[in-house]
């Protein structure tokens, strides 16, 4: 051991720790753990950026073209589309069925493509043959993941394993040598989703309900939540179209429709103009609307110096920080029960150069965020104490508050008076934090929010008084629950979309991306890993197989099926094809096949000639090729291979060969294997597969070398494992794509991923070996 590799064993798990936890962009992470490597030495300059024209990175983006091609010419279309036809209807023919055209399509198709395409026609299926989603959407992931192990360039690990080879003079594998391997897997996945797996799935959302609407309202939990408002004739919303009468934004609602007489309006635009003694019929807990238009009748008016005086006297304002590895980073302040916990009061989150005054309960807290508070002397004490927690400065009450106060004067007849701080819910429900109550001359603290509010009190408040104001500009509105509504009709539907791989949406948030405004749809609700999110739904950053609840006009929801970042589920949402093409994405693929297979010239050099084929003749416009590669992947890949060479230079893979020579010497090859493996695919549940082979590769190659055995079995395990990502939803964007459309937790990936895991690793050390001996 030098100083040489103990240094790039800790660069290396620097960069593993931030693969894992993803606390920076996996390829921000590979990017500079190459740049690291090169200035201290361990890469040269000219070798450092080899990746990039690698035949690896030639042939994964050249793979994504003929993907991209097969789709939208409606070649994979097609293939979904006679999954229904050839399996009668079936649950074990249809898993069997579904599994192997996923896979077949995966042995030449970007595995998470294969498995999106797929995804709307397995939901079509679902339905129609009375079979819960959730029982055919995992099978669905897994087929697409073993499919990819079926050929060379079904997935990035496979391509590398021969890169790797290939860089070292030896005989690269070729693009079939992987399918006699790569079928053995998928017929064993096969089997075993038939039998053991298809016992273990659960069935998250129901079978077939009396119409779709109702099976997505009822998994969505929409059904809870249909409340109808009555606009009273002469009411201030008399007159006004939904853009000026604010009703969305005053009350946090989404409009599904409009009862006038007989005459129904569903999924009306922001110019339809409201009429006295409409119902309008809107996505919101009743209750909560209630509670919200209990405020009717207080009056609204600026706060006072004096009244900052009398709360000074009470109580600091403190900034509070989160130390690095605190365990309140992570959570909400709801999830914490901060207030309860820790006694203080939070009038304000500061993240960055954004302060957020509004919906602070719900707020998530992350490294970095101030949280600004009001606490009392002895509260500030106990907080001094706290590991969570740091208070970073006292602040004066004035700078704490930024002219965001004021002062609600509760009438005598308000329904607030005799109901306490938190039955009031004006934190929940307006994004409102009440600090203080005044009453006969005197300034009553919040503590607790077990405080009562009586007729005459005056309520100082923090916040964005606007939302208030709104609420109180609607005038007296009538409201009553709803049981059941029909909110579909021929040109009006409700269905589901999920946030696809390699989508611009992720990161991002609905109100960023003005979906309402360029879409025409509304979102009613968010399902994420298992659970169904209705409120603040604009502000909340989207994730890959987020599920969204949608509601609108079917000529819109063709518009978003069109759109890359979404993958729209069920029969109304048909995005437009080339289907003209699809000759054309079949040649691309053929001239691929045909010159590997000739000999001619190498698996990048044909890819790359059917990824020209495919948009010279018009499969695939430049544009859609763009948005087909997955950039993410290519710049892993790419930054990551000179890892290899700094192994190799530093002399750390010797090292390790030297230690695990031994090793393998003394319990043989087959131990060695099985060693390889079970570490390959554990690397793999939470790295990328990609960075795994090229760790390991060195490794291996030099071990074979020492122990005078072959290095393709070994090679070739190493890469079949790392593709083995069943056991947690964020192992493989297959399983994420699936998880919400599916409902599931990630506990069903584990309970059937893992034993899945298990049978694919045991058929890896038996197996391997028979078709490529050491």
């Amino acid at each position: 051991m030098t100083v040489q590799i103990g240094f790039l064993f800790a660069v290396l798990a620097v960069m593993v720790y931030l693969f894992l936890t993803e606390k920076l962009p996996v390829e921000l992470t590979a990017f500079i753990g190459l740049l690291v490597l090169v200035f201290v030495g361990f890469v040269e300059p000219e070798n450092a950026f080899v990746g990039f024209s690698s035949p690896a990175v030639i042939t994964m983006f050249s793979i994504f073209f003929i993907s991209g091609a097969l789709l939208r010419t409606g070649v994979a279309d097609f293939v979904g589309k006679r999954i229904a036809f050839f399996s009668g209807g079936k649950e074990v023919p249809l898993i069997i069925l579904l599994m192997l055209v996923a896979g077949i399509m995966s042995a030449f198709m970007n595995n998470v493509a294969a498995a999106a395409v797929l995804l709307p026609a397995v939901s079509s299926v679902a339905r129609h043959a009375n079979i819960s989603p959730s029982r055919l959407f995992m099978p669905l992931s897994f087929g697409a993941i073993l499919g990819g192990t079926t050929t060379l360039v079904g997935t990035p690990p496979n391509i590398l394993t021969a890169e790797v080879i290939l860089n070292q003079g030896l005989e690269p594998f070729s693009l079939f040598d992987f399918t006699p391997m790569g079928l053995s897997l998928l017929g064993v996945g096969i089997l075993f989703m038939t039998t053991i797996g298809r016992r273990l799935i659960p069935e998250r959302i129901e079978a077939k309900q009396a119409d779709r609407s109702s099976h997505l309202t009822r998994a969505y939990r929409l059904d809870e939540r249909l409340t109808s408002i009555r606009v009273p004739k002469g009411s201030s919303l008399d007159g006004l179209t939904l853009l000026e009468a604010r009703l969305g934004t005053a009350l946090a609602v989404s409009v599904i429709g409009v009862r006038r007489g007989a005459k129904k309006v569903l999924a009306p635009g922001p110019d339809f103009r409201l009429q006295g003694d409409d119902l309008v019929v809107v996505d919101g807990r009743f209750s909560d609307l209630e509670r919200l238009l209990s405020v009717q009748g207080v009056a609204i008016s600026s706060s006072q110096e004096g009244h900052l005086d009398q709360i000074a006297s009470q109580v600091h304002g403190l900034v509070l920080t989160l130390p690095a590895g605190s365990g309140l980073i992570g959570r909400s302040l709801r999830q914490l029960h901060f207030r309860d916990r820790f006694g203080v009061l939070v009038v304000g989150i500061r993240r960055g150069k954004d302060m957020v005054r509004q919906e602070l309960a719900g707020r998530v807290l992350r490294p970095k965020d101030e949280i600004w508070v009001l606490a009392s002397d002895q509260q500030m004490t106990e907080l001094a104490e706290q590991k969570g927690l740091h208070i970073e400065e006292e602040l004066p009450l004035s700078r704490l508050m930024e002219d965001r106060m004021f002062v609600v004067q509760v009438a005598r007849d308000s329904p607030l008076g005799g109901t306490t701080i938190q039955e009031s819910r004006l934190g929940e429900l307006a994004g409102l934090t009440i600090v203080g109550i005044l009453r006969g001359g005197e300034t009553l603290l919040v503590r607790t929010g077990e405080e009562e509010i009586l007729p005459g009190d005056e309520l100082l408040i923090v916040g964005e008084s606007e939302r208030l104001l709104d609420v109180l500009q609607l005038g007296a509105l009538q409201i009553e629950p709803i049981d059941k509504a029909k909110i579909e009709s021929e040109s009006v539907k409700v269905v589901e979309a999920v946030v696809a791989p390699r989508s611009a949406a992720a990161g991002s948030t609905l109100k960023k991306l003005h979906f309402r405004d360029r879409f025409g749809l509304q979102v009613l609700a968010l399902w994420r890993s298992g659970e169904t999110h209705h409120k603040d739904l604009a502000n909340k950053s989207l994730r890959v197989g987020d599920g969204l609840l949608l509601h609108g006009r079917k000529t819109k929801i063709q518009e978003l099926a069109a759109e890359d970042d979404f993958v729209v589920l069920g029969h109304d949402a048909e995005p437009p094809r080339r289907y003209d093409k699809a000759p054309v994405a079949l040649l691309s693929l053929a001239v691929m096949i045909g010159i590997v297979v000739s000999g001619f010239f190498p698996i990048h050099v044909a890819a790359f000639s059917g990824a020209v084929i495919s948009v010279l003749f018009g499969a695939l416009t430049m544009d859609e090729a763009y948005r087909a590669i997955e950039w993410r992947a290519l710049f892993l890949v790419a930054a990551i291979l000179p890892v290899g060479s700094a192994m190799e230079s530093t002399g750390a893979a010797l090292l390790l060969a030297d230690s695990v020579a031994g090793i393998a010497e003394a319990y043989g090859p087959y131990a060695f294997m099985a060693a390889l493996v079970v570490l390959s695919s554990a690397l793999s549940q939470g790295l990328d597969g990609a960075p795994t082979v090229v760790i390991l590769a060195p490794v291996v190659l030099l071990t074979a070398e020492k122990l005078q055995i072959s290095p393709y079995p070994l090679m070739m395990a190493v890469g079949l494992a790392a593709s083995a990502a069943f056991m947690t939803p964020f192992s493989h964007k297959a399983n994420l794509l699936v998880m919400s459309a599916g409902g599931y937790r990630s506990m069903d990936f584990v309970r059937v991923g893992t034993p899945l895991t298990i049978v694919v690793l045991i058929m890896l050390v038996v197996m391997v070996p028979w078709f490529f001996p050491f």
